[in-house]
């Protein structure tokens, strides 16, 4: 096959040969990039058909082919228990009659093979359980070895030595298996050397990106938070935010006194393909040793006790809802939408959205980027809206 100019792939190989012998550039890398080009243009003359989700949560599309996904959040707030259910999802036999948390395979046909890396478990009772868990969760018994379910850990192995263990193990199932692949990372900072670094960091961000853009994989990276802060540990974390499609918090929901209570908090604070999500609770259980929905009388009685004074955070995710897809609201708008929602005085209201607007207090738009509220003037009417903080001018006040 030719493009327009007539030049074949291999003639273009060659073009770049001759040119590498003029410049001194790397003519393999040239010609690489050069044949993604033609590729590309090809692409371009038709129309695009974006990829449908592989996994839905109560309807939502949630993860989607050819992509790098993220759960993250403090120690100890059940990062992995969530993961058992994306996973058994993925797993679960067709059928098999389970409520995972909402979360269900789109398309049965399409047989992803699981790939469970673990890097901080012991071997003798911890990570074998959640490997149980995830089988029975997907209508497994605990002694199949189901063909598309592969697991290992890294805790033995010293830490320097693991991405590139982890290189060599990735070929290998490539090998083994035409399927696609649905690969969770856990911890994923633990399957580098330092996650402070940027040279070792990018090392297992690019292994990621060059996965999913040369072969069917899909990855679930667990990421621990900076202790009192949300933002991902590490030069790392900050690039594998960059890097995600759909990113999930979880974390404990805060009373009116700011304790933690025991209900899980699951939010979406960042998702590429889709408007973002609403916030879904859990709760643990002793019975069944691990996450359950939360009813909604349990959401009820903490949040009642949050409305009744208009708590800050509560109202910071109700803006991140209402504004963060871009959209604008007048002042009047957003005053009765909250009114409504918190069951709060207008002055109430109005002092919440005053304290976050002037101290600068941190929200988030759809697409996970850090922003202020500001208020527009320029319009006749006064109207709200999140600004990314680093494109906050005098325009807008």
């Amino acid at each position: 096959m030719s493009n327009q100019s007539g030049i074949t792939p291999e003639g273009l190989i060659g073009e770049m040969g001759n040119l590498t012998k003029k410049t001194n550039k790397p003519s393999e890398l040239l010609a690489k990039i050069m044949l993604t080009t033609e590729k590309i243009k090809k692409i371009k003359e038709r129309d695009i058909r974006f990829a449908e989700p592989i996994l839905r949560q109560n309807g939502n599309a949630i993860i989607f082919p050819h992509t790098i996904n993220v759960i993250q959040g403090q120690a100890g707030v059940h990062k992995s228990r969530l993961a058992e259910f994306l996973c058994a999802s993925m797993l679960k036999r067709h059928g098999h009659k389970a409520e995972l948390l909402g979360y269900k395979r789109e398309n049965y046909d399409a047989n992803y093979t699981v790939v469970y890396v673990d890097t901080e478990r012991n071997q003798s009772e911890q990570f074998p359980y959640a490997l149980q868990n995830i089988q029975l969760k997907a209508g497994y018994q605990k002694q199949d070895h189901p063909h598309n379910f592969k697991y290992i850990s890294l805790l033995e192995i010293p830490r320097k030595e693991r991405f590139g263990i982890l290189d060599e193990y990735l070929k290998v199932l490539k090998q083994e298996t035409n399927n696609p692949l649905f690969i969770v990372l856990d911890v994923s900072t633990d399957c580098i050397e330092d996650f402070n670094k940027t040279d070792k960091s990018m090392e297992l961000i690019d292994l990621m990106n060059v996965a999913i853009n040369e072969h069917n994989v899909v990855f679930l990276c667990l990421i621990h938070e900076n202790p009192k802060s949300e933002k991902a540990r590490g030069h790392f974390g900050t690039e594998l935010m960059n890097k995600a499609s759909t990113v999930m918090q979880v974390s404990y929901e805060k009373d009116s006194k700011q304790n933690d209570t025991d209900l899980i908090k699951i939010r979406y604070l960042k998702c590429r393909s889709t408007a973002r999500h609403i916030p879904f609770f859990a709760k643990y259980s002793d019975e069944q040793k691990g996450l359950i929905l939360a009813s909604s009388d349990d959401v009820q009685e903490v949040m009642n006790g949050k409305k009744q004074k208009a708590d800050l955070n509560v109202v910071v995710e109700f803006l991140e809802m209402y504004l963060g897809d871009g959209s604008r609201l007048s002042r009047r708008d957003l005053l009765d939408k909250l009114m409504e929602e918190l069951g709060a005085s207008e002055k109430t209201i109005e002092d919440r959205l005053k304290d976050i607007s002037t101290n600068k207090i941190p929200l988030q738009d759809q697409n996970g980027n850090k922003c202020c509220l500001e208020k527009d003037k320029r319009e006749k009417s006064l109207k709200y809206l999140l600004i990314p903080t680093e494109n906050i001018t005098d325009e807008t006040e």
